[in-house]
């Protein structure tokens, strides 16, 4: 008889399961994790909520002669409002019967897949909210950049996707919609998403990446930060025509042309807001700047160009290191807030108390007559053995007044982000 060999021990053997369960994926929810926890919230109807402002000025000055001449008649200033309503945010998550008895203890798995599901659940659609309010309130999510192969997007910043995500692909808004596809893996690093099959015909460059279910139409999803902070007399805020109001309902902006980020420029970015409203504003708005990591290396690397280091005047045995453990936490004096969703290339001065929420439905399990577990039914028309649940919300978010507020567009953005 030969010898032994591994593959008859095989049965003998103990297999390790290492206890740890690393993440690959990012779960940030930055910016909307602040505006959860610093602005108001006001619970709505499905009706739309009126927001008014105090937009055009009054009275006529003149020089007049108080010897019985005519000083004219007055007029006084104009108000308006814009409306807003709730939009309807679902996320969907299913199982398996054999995932959830095969990792029901301890003695079976190192978590349990079921409460580690709804953990992430919880966090998933927190995600899905700091994408959409980097938008301009169509749920646009970003641009394809490019293509390749016949399952491969290119975009401007992969974190504002995740894997297993359904999208559509439309030509434009109000334009032609080219199909939906579901995202396999998110590459955030090379900004790449790969698909599970191949993308619509027609897709190219330039055609925009919307949530799934999302109408295509300006001004019908959540309205983020693209929505408001927009340097134009064109479009709206929340329904009410910029037109109507030239240079009321436009915030004001730095516009980079592509060069380098320059302490000048962020000066220039509190001047912009005291010419709109006034030389104490900025120091009356609790501004914050909310970036991008790309923005932050530029504004970092503003300072290390004036860093001068004398080398005989340094004591030890080791070179100086020039970069500090952490990036710079302000910008022009202001909190400066990083998030991994915000638009590459673009710095934006938010006053928070401005912004709101209008909710009739907070983020929650969806429940129909206490049930939030729900049968999937299979083709028999029996039950397949797997469970649905859903998170959902109905928001939207408000901005009382664009003037008080700033973006830096078109910064170049520095070799390697």
């Amino acid at each position: 008889m030969s010898e032994a060999t591994n593959s008859q021990a095989l049965a003998l053997q103990h297999e390790l399961v290492r206890p740890n369960l690393p993440l690959m994926y990012q779960q940030d929810d930055t910016l909307w994790g602040m505006i959860k926890e610093t602005t108001e919230v006001e619970v709505v109807s499905s009706r739309p909520t009126r927001v008014p402002m105090e937009l055009l000025a009054g009275g006529k000055p003149r020089q007049g002669n108080p010897d019985g001449g005519d000083i004219g008649l007055g007029s006084s200033f104009t108000t308006d409002f814009g409306t807003l309503v709730p939009v309807y945010i679902f996320m969907a998550w299913q199982y398996t019967k054999l995932a959830e008895i095969s990792t029901g203890n301890k003695q079976k798995a190192i978590e349990d897949y079921v409460t580690l599901t709804q953990k992430r659940a919880m966090q998933g659609i927190n995600v899905v909210m700091e994408s959409l309010i980097q938008g301009d309130g169509s749920n646009t999510l970003d641009t394809v950049v490019g293509t390749s192969g016949t399952n491969i997007l290119t975009v401007n910043n992969g974190n504002a996707f995740q894997d297993n995500w359904d999208i559509d692909i439309w030509s434009a808004l109000g334009g032609t919609k080219r199909g939906t596809v579901t995202i396999q893996s998110v590459d955030a690093n090379n900004k790449t998403l790969y698909l599970t099959g191949p993308f619509p015909d027609g897709t190219v460059a330039n055609d925009l990446i919307l949530l799934n279910g999302s109408a295509g139409v300006a001004g019908s999803g959540i309205f983020g930060i693209k929505a408001y902070q927009v340097n134009s007399n064109t479009g709206s805020v929340m329904g009410l025509p910029r037109a109507s109001y030239p240079g009321k309902l436009s915030t004001p902006t730095v516009n980079a042309a592509n060069a380098a980020l320059t302490p000048s420029m962020a000066r220039r970015s509190l001047a912009q807001i005291q010419i709109a409203l006034g030389v104490k504003q900025p120091d009356e708005l609790d501004l914050i700047y909310h970036m991008n990591v790309d923005m932050v290396a530029a504004w970092e690397g503003t300072g290390l160009n004036v860093t001068q280091v004398i080398q005989n005047q340094v004591t030890g045995q080791n070179s100086v290191d020039m970069l500090k453990k952490s990036p710079p936490k302000t910008f022009a004096g202001r909190k400066l807030v990083t998030s991994i969703n915000a638009a590459p290339g673009r710095i934006d001065g938010l006053c928070l108390k401005n912004w709101f929420r209008v909710e009739n439905q907070p983020i929650d399990f969806y429940e129909v007559g206490g049930q939030t577990l729900f049968p999937v039914y299979g083709g028999s028309g029996g039950l397949n053995t797997s469970t649905l649940f859903y998170y959902w919300t109905g928001v939207n978010i408000g901005n009382q007044n664009v003037r008080e507020g700033v973006y830096l567009q078109n910064v170049s953005i520095p070799n390697g982000y």
